[in-house]
């Protein structure tokens, strides 16, 4: 990112920007057909004619005199190509097809504003030679959107080398960061939301429930949560924190579900609660093995529901396999389930395809030591593609932490099964 910084009074108005031109020392360039000197950052915002589209947004909104003040300001404004082409990709167009900021939403458009704007600070980019001032530097920034709203992500600002990329952008900011006395102004070619992502559940508390039972949801983005539905049915919920809920099994609850919740920035992938078919409940409905340590098919040691779980010392690479007594469909299921109960964190390979500890016919899971791990494995990160007429009849389970685990650690399994 160039950059060009105010050391005089006086102004030099040049026609286009060059990077030579950065070079000069008595002199400012043209930023957009306005001179500039000793004016307010919202004084450069009105006189720049390459950032008219942002200045037209503040006046729709109102927020001219929010912004018309002597506090300090670094803004991060897209230019009007950029706005005018997320205005176009966003369907605010006129009858004759042209970007039309007057067709955004009030609210919204505010929020647009506000989020491209950091106060209380004045924050340039490129550190120059022998010039004192304050400079951005890589981290998380809270713009004036999120003081009026806590919900909305932080702006990320990443810089390096003096290259400025904002909010994920995976471009460097196209203009200069113009000086004005009390901020900057970075021009972008991204314009800047912070609106949250759609909800993501990453685990549950539990593997199987009843109804009235009240379980976990963690997982990302629960912000605004307007429902979570077991099935077709609305359960009751409790927004804990933006990464977990805590949710009562309806009264309808048979056996399994799955479970989605949606927010108003959008709706979560399924997690599942529950078994269709459950290959280990308090015995293994089957034969099984296992090699490098130890392993008891009923231990009473450490149990997630019931009476007994699967006890198995983890050596390095070391694993046990199940066969089923029936032989499964994959098409009929969407999860593997498990609990897994780990001494030691460690991860683990599982695969529903063979008992050769083919890893490219499973997935790997991360597990945290000393708490029961309550693990969805899509049935899809499993290839079934590569299953025999698309049918399976065992699961395979290694130890895969590199050989890093301490000899003589445990796993515990108990409530596997197929949702």
């Amino acid at each position: 990112m160039k950059n060009i910084y105010n050391k005089v009074k006086h102004i030099a108005v040049c026609v286009f920007l060059i990077a030579a031109a950065s070079s000069c020392d008595n002199d400012i360039q043209d930023i957009g057909g306005a001179q500039q000197n000793y004016n307010t950052v919202y004084g450069m915002l009105k006189a720049n004619s390459n950032l008219s589209t942002y200045v037209k947004a503040i006046e729709l909104t109102g927020l001219q005199s929010t912004l018309d003040t002597q506090d300090d300001y670094t803004y991060f404004v897209p230019s009007d190509a950029t706005f005018d082409a997320y205005l176009v990709a966003n369907g605010y167009v006129n009858d004759i097809g042209y970007p039309d900021v007057n067709l955004v939403p009030v609210e919204y458009l505010k929020q647009l504003v506000l989020s491209h704007v950091v106060k209380g600070v004045k924050k340039r980019v490129a550190k120059l030679e022998g010039v004192e001032a304050d400079y951005l530097e890589t981290g998380e920034y809270s713009t004036m959107a999120n003081a009026l709203n806590p919900d909305l992500y932080l702006l990320g600002i990443n810089v390096t080398n003096g290259v400025l990329k904002v909010n994920g952008s995976d471009k460097p900011a196209s203009g200069l960061d113009y000086y004005g006395t009390n901020g900057f102004i970075n021009v972008l070619d991204n314009v800047i939301e912070l609106t949250p992502p759609a909800p993501v559940i990453t685990s549950l508390s539990q593997v199987l429930a009843s109804p009235g039972d009240v379980l976990t949801i963690i997982g990302q983005n629960f912000v605004k949560v307007k429902t979570v539905k077991f099935g077709s049915t609305e359960a009751a919920f409790t927004v804990e924190s933006k990464t977990e809920l805590k949710v009562t099994v309806p009264a309808d609850f048979d056996s399994y579900a799955l479970i989605v919740v949606e927010t108003e920035f959008g709706v979560s992938a399924p997690s599942g609660i529950g078994l269709k078919y459950l290959l280990y409940e308090d015995s293994l409905k089957g034969w099984g093995w296992g090699w490098g340590g130890d392993i008891t098919w009923q231990s009473t040691e450490k149990v997630s529901r019931g009476t007994y779980a699967i006890k198995k010392v983890a050596e390095a690479w070391s694993g046990l396999f199940m066969h089923s007594d029936l032989l499964l469909n994959a098409a009929d299921y969407q999860f593997v389930k498990m609990s897994i109960f780990p001494t030691e964190s460690t991860k683990i390979m599982v695969t529903i395809n063979s008992d050769t500890a083919d890893s490219s016919k499973g997935t790997t899971v991360t597990l945290v030591a000393g708490q029961w791990n309550n693990i969805s494995i899509p049935i899809s990160a499993l290839h079934p593609e590569l299953l025999p007429e698309g049918k399976f009849d065992s699961v395979f389970i290694q130890e895969f932490s590199g050989g890093t685990i301490t000899p003589g650690s445990v796993l515990y399994i108990d409530d596997l099964g197929f949702l």
